[in-house]
């Protein structure tokens, strides 16, 4: 059976003392015909040294560097990563993250099995720097369109979970403006795709590293207005997308959308949240007079969060 090539892209930054043992993992694949594009995006320890030493005894390792004229983050590696690849597939990886033996050749299989197929998912586990698994597996219970697995929280749109047929991404690339949920935003513009055909490979096929310096781990309900603005871009998006489509609009993505709202109010942005509420779709302008009303008395006496908390839990679209 032929053995299309496997581009794998990795962005990193500052990742000596782990991508040893992604890059490890993705020398180990069973399935042998990959290329792994890292792109560096500017890292000031030794991770030049130590992927050099991989692509020195393995040429499927390529090595670049961000330009100094393309923009700092994650999503412009990727993007570049995906302009220097030449596989008919495509999987972005993370640089802290570890695939297992089978990866590659349970996700190509279903390609190489069925014509027609776009995108082939697969399950994962978090696990942290000791080695032990602290989640239950995300993505091994999947049966149904992708759109409404993901409304009902039972798809995790997790960037390296996805295999790609190359041609399937059709110019959507990272878009490079947001510094948080951008893979939601990435995979997310793919699954709702009309006519795209994703198979699920209902097994755990990689691990997913949480610690202190991860994108994950350094995330809170505190972090920076440009993270929650960003990921306020894309979960609004995403609910305004099902608003005005023939999906049903979830409770679990609606609720996402406000408890990112819920964020920035507690980031004491109280223009900025109450602009955002009079844009809320579809909700009655009596519900949106209590959220201001809210807002203004967390304003002056830095209490009603909680009460902003149960409004939005009760909230009905029309």
């Amino acid at each position: 059976m032929s053995q299309p090539l496997v581009s794998i892209i990795i962005p990193t930054y500052n990742r000596a003392n782990l991508i040893s043992e992604t890059l490890h993992s993705i020398r180990l694949q069973t399935y042998q015909n990959w290329e792994c594009i890292i792109v560096d995006d500017g890292s000031t320890d030794n991770s030049e040294e130590v992927i050099a030493e991989f692509c020195a005894q393995d040429n499927r390792f390529q090595f670049f560097k961000r330009p100094q004229s393309q923009p700092k983050g994650a999503n412009t590696c990727r993007n570049l990563g995906l302009a220097y690849s030449k596989g008919e597939y495509i999987n972005w990886f993370d640089s802290d993250d570890v695939m297992f033996d089978n990866f590659l050749e349970q996700k190509v299989k279903p390609f190489l099995q069925q014509a027609d197929v776009d995108v082939v998912s697969s399950g994962f586990v978090k696990y942290n720097p000791e080695g032990d698994v602290t989640s239950k597996p995300y993505n091994t219970h999947l049966r149904n369109n992708p759109l409404t697995e993901y409304a009902n929280h039972h798809l995790s749109l997790n960037t390296p979970t996805f295999l790609y047929k190359r041609t399937v991404l059709n110019g959507i690339i990272f878009d490079e403006s947001l510094s948080r949920a951008q893979d939601l935003d990435f995979t997310f513009r793919i699954i709702a795709k009309s006519g795209l055909k994703m198979v699920y490979v209902n097994e755990v096929l990689f691990k997913v590293l949480i610690h202190n310096d991860s994108i994950t781990g350094k995330f809170t309900a505190r972090t920076s207005m440009e993270h929650l603005q960003s990921e306020l871009k894309v979960r609004k998006h995403i609910a305004f997308f099902y608003i005005n489509s023939e999906q049903m609009l979830t409770k679990y993505i609606f609720d996402n959308y406000l408890k990112t709202l819920k964020k920035i109010l507690e980031n004491r942005q109280f223009l900025f949240c109450g602009k955002e509420i009079w844009q809320l779709p579809k909700i009655s302008w009596l519900t949106k007079l209590k959220l201001t009303a809210i807002t203004v008395l967390y304003a002056v006496t830095g209490k009603g969060i909680m009460t902003f908390s149960k409004t939005i839990n009760k909230i009905k679209v029309a």
